[in-house]
């Protein structure tokens, strides 16, 4: 006798939900340079941005990648992050930058009425 798999069908749905979650969409040095950061400057924000990761109970690992790109023949570390990182990243980061603080207000007015 066949067993029905109709949960199953769930079961893939919610892992591929996950999964899109996940996949890196930006690179932390491509975002800060566009917020105005020396690679140098944004080590407190990414490690804040990590540490609001972690006390939400997400997974660091998947949300932040460490990566190294190779510019101008020095090999640098970078860090691929998903959208959820990148938030994170964004929020952390000094907002007495004008680029900052515009890139603060666009992320409240687009998933916050103002």
């Amino acid at each position: 006798m066949l067993q029905s798999f109709d949960y199953l069908d769930e079961v893939l749905a919610t892992q591929h939900r996950h999964e899109v979650n996940t996949l890196p969409a930006y690179y932390a040095s491509e975002l800060l340079e566009v917020l105005g950061y020396q690679p140098d400057q944004a080590a407190e924000a990414l490690a804040r941005a990590m540490r609001a990761c972690a006390a939400l109970g997400m997974p660091v690992a998947l949300n932040f990648r460490r990566t190294y790109c190779c510019y101008q023949g020095q090999m640098n570390e970078d860090w691929q992050l998903t959208p959820l990182a990148g938030y994170f990243l964004v929020i952390n980061c000094d907002p007495s930058h004008p680029a900052v603080a515009s890139a603060q207000l666009h992320i409240l007015r687009k998933y916050r009425s103002l």
